[in-house]
């Protein structure tokens, strides 16, 4: 008998308990989401995503911030108020470009808090409904225990909890993927009209909500395929073409939802035009792969998908799944050089799970391996399998990790789902020991983190807690510029009074810090800076992880903190007061410089601009950035010989390894200007660090 069958044939009374039951899980979700997050301030992320959705919502153009699919940022952009003020909108150029627009319009032209509080509101209300949902749906196929144990691992688990309230796209995706799991497992066990309407419709939610929703539903999908193929045996192909028939539609339906998300236009803008910071054409011009290349060209040619998903997608598979040239990473407290290491996502999730969690989730693979499930169960898990492992396998071939856990939320939602099936199948077998284990499990998991104050931030006791993830990694899994607030109220209590200037290589939004009137300073804020010996005085803001040496990048935190004392510390952020005497950390903010006036300012002044490159190349010569823009600026000064030295500097220098990608595109530039006639007619070579 299946759970849905129990669950038609249960007492309308314990019907409304179970209802009751759900809600409250969704709710406890919300309220411990809002308890470990009430002290963030915007990720950096953030402000792109509500001023686009605001932009979205009342102009109906989709051409700001088409990194990600519309769902959430349409969500938002409904829910801001009509006093929040966009301002005029520029001709966009280039990704930092329309990043600084968008911070401006957030920070200098509106209420920042108050945005911030409304769009936390509305995020919640998406997430705590799509949890809602996913029970539903858990409940019609595994039965109450399943959709009760589900919901409450997740609205226990930190990093589902931080990303509630944040409009970004990495929690919602793992709250649309999880549904469409389990809705192909009612679908492929019934094969019912109502499951095809609803898979058709959380699959075009998780379309609209990330494209890295792509690998999940292409697993789900495999396995619905090997479900219709079964109905051979079931009834012939008669009964095989019916569900192949339910299959497409749903695909339809999906479709035609996401196709909805962006007006029902191919073009991303009512006009007719595509307002993006950069041509379509450009960005698919930059993936390496011939099949990946050829496939996105086509889709747009053929208008097969709205172009700016395209554009999206094209931009997701350059930098996540053929990575931005990161060849160093710090994985478990060792610096490994080129790719990733195999076990990279396993290990971030090892020590980003709760290990009580991890515990329940291991036990219910362990417990429904071989329990005698129904049908419908069956096919969940096998979508369940078939998603996971397309995930996983995505996030293992892309060379780099920088993203963190935030990447790998789906496979969160899987250890939830397989947590809910260890409750579900104790609940089944009536046994105490299990049922014991279970408890404590919970219990265990609770008092782990509810006194975690930011539970972005949560690390577990294997990487010695989120005090000390730090050494063991350093990717965007331990903050993502959320500490503003106590940068802030640090400035004005022992900063301001002083006087003195604060730097900073935390990664905070300039908009941001302008508008709230904090003496920062840029280490180089002029094209004529003198300061070549790097000697500064004042406050200095550093990450936790700016304490790990890095040598092959030339960081050595001895020779950075010995000058400085130790102020104080709120999460990975620190104060340190005193002397900087570093040339690179100059060298590295003059070459931001050049850049903004290269790609901000629109300046051509190419003899400035190769004369302070110089400078920077000669500090940093493994600098990839500088030693593009240096060759590109010698191109336009018609400088072959130079052009060629600039791009040859990065291949020669053997303290930074250098990705293989981006070594072979050096090389090829340096033969097309090697075989010109006039390096004038050589095109500038793309710098590939300004994704």
């Amino acid at each position: 008998m299946d759970a849905g069958d129990a669950r038609g044939r249960m007492p309308q009374a314990h019907r409304g308990l179970s209802w009751l039951l759900l809600v409250l899980l969704a709710l406890l979700a919300v309220g411990r989401s809002a308890l470990g997050t009430r002290l963030d301030s915007f990720t950096v992320d953030e402000p792109w995503h509500i001023v686009a959705g605001t932009a979205y919502v009342r102009g109906g153009d989709r051409h700001l911030n088409p990194e990600h699919p519309p769902l959430v940022k349409l969500w938002v952009g409904a829910a801001m108020p009509d006093s929040f003020k966009l301002g005029k909108e520029p001709v966009l150029r280039e990704k930092e470009q329309e990043r600084e627009w968008v911070e401006q319009t957030m920070f200098q032209r509106n209420d920042a808090a108050r945005a911030q509080q409304r769009a936390r509101l509305a995020i919640w209300g998406l997430g705590g409904g799509l949890l809602l949902v996913l029970g539903l749906l858990l409940w019609r196929a595994a039965g109450i225990a399943w959709a009760a144990g589900t919901l409450a691992f997740l609205a226990l688990e930190p990093t589902i909890g931080a990303h509630l309230p944040v409009v970004m796209t990495d929690g919602p995706l793992a709250l649309t993927l999880a549904p469409a799991i389990v809705a192909a497992g009612l679908l492929a066990s019934e094969w019912r009209w109502r499951w095809t309407l609803v898979f058709g419709i959380v699959a075009g939610l998780a379309l609209g909500a990330k494209h890295s929703a792509l690998a999940g539903l292409l697993g789900i999908g495999g396995v619905l395929a090997v479900a219709v193929v079964a109905g051979w045996r079931a009834g012939g192909a008669r009964e095989t073409f019916r569900r192949a028939l339910q299959l497409l539609a749903a695909g339809a339906i999906a479709l035609a939802l996401l196709w909805g998300m962006y007006g029902f236009r191919f073009h991303a803008d009512r006009d007719g035009g595509d307002g993006f910071n950069r041509p379509i054409a450009g960005k698919i011009a930059d993936i390496g792969s011939p099949v990946l290349h050829d496939a996105l060209s086509l889709a747009d040619r053929h208008h097969l998908l709205p172009r700016a998903y395209l554009w999206g997608l094209a931009d997701t598979v350059r930098t996540g799944v053929e990575g931005r040239g990161i060849a160093a990473h710090l994985v478990w407290g060792k610096i490994y050089e080129g790719r990733t290491p195999w076990f990279t996502w396993p290990a971030i999730l090892a020590a980003k799970l709760p290990l009580a969690l991890s515990a329940l989730s291991l036990l219910g693979f362990a417990l429904l391996w071989r329990a005698p499930l129904a049908k419908t169960a069956r096919w969940m898990l096998a979508a369940l399998a078939g998603a996971g492992l397309l995930h996983l396998l995505a996030l293992m071939d892309s060379p780099a990790a920088w993203g963190g856990v935030r990447h790998a939320t789906p496979l969160i939602a899987v250890a939830a789902i397989l947590g809910g099936g260890a409750v579900a199948e104790a609940w089944r077998r009536r046994s105490k020991p299990l049922l014991a284990l279970v408890a404590v499990l919970f219990a265990s998991a609770f008092a782990m983190t509810i006194r975690e104050p930011r539970l972005w931030e949560y690390h577990n006791e294997l990487v010695g807690g989120s005090a000390g993830a730090w050494r063991y990694f350093d990717n965007e899994g331990l903050n993502l510029g959320q500490r503003f607030g106590e940068i802030r109220a640090f400035h004005d209590r022992a900063i301001k009074p002083g006087g003195l200037p604060m730097y900073a290589s935390y990664w905070m939004m300039e908009p941001q810090v302008r508008a709230a009137g904090l003496n920062y300073h840029r280490l180089v804020e002029s094209l004529d800076d003198s300061n070549v010996a790097g000697i500064y005085d004042g406050w200095f803001v550093y990450g936790t992880s700016d304490h790990n040496p890095w040598p092959q990048f030339g960081w050595d935190p001895a020779e950075a903190f010995k000058g400085m004392a130790f102020a104080a510390r709120y999460g990975n952020v620190e104060f340190w007061r005193g002397r900087l005497v570093r040339p690179k950390s100059r060298a590295s903010s003059l070459n931001g410089l050049v850049k903004e006036y290269i790609y901000k300012k629109n300046g051509s002044d190419w003899a400035l601009v190769a004369r302070r490159l110089e400078e920077v190349a000669g500090v940093l010569p493994s600098r990839v950035d500088a030693a593009v823009e240096l060759g590109n600026a010698y191109l336009r000064l018609g400088d072959r010989e130079h052009a060629l030295r600039a791009y040859r500097r990065p291949l020669e220098q053997e303290e930074t390894p250098i990705d293989h990608g981006i070594a072979k595109s050096l090389r090829d530039q340096l033969a097309r200007v090697e075989s010109a006639s006039d390096p004038k007619q050589v095109p500038p070579m793309r710098d590939p660090w300004l994704e």
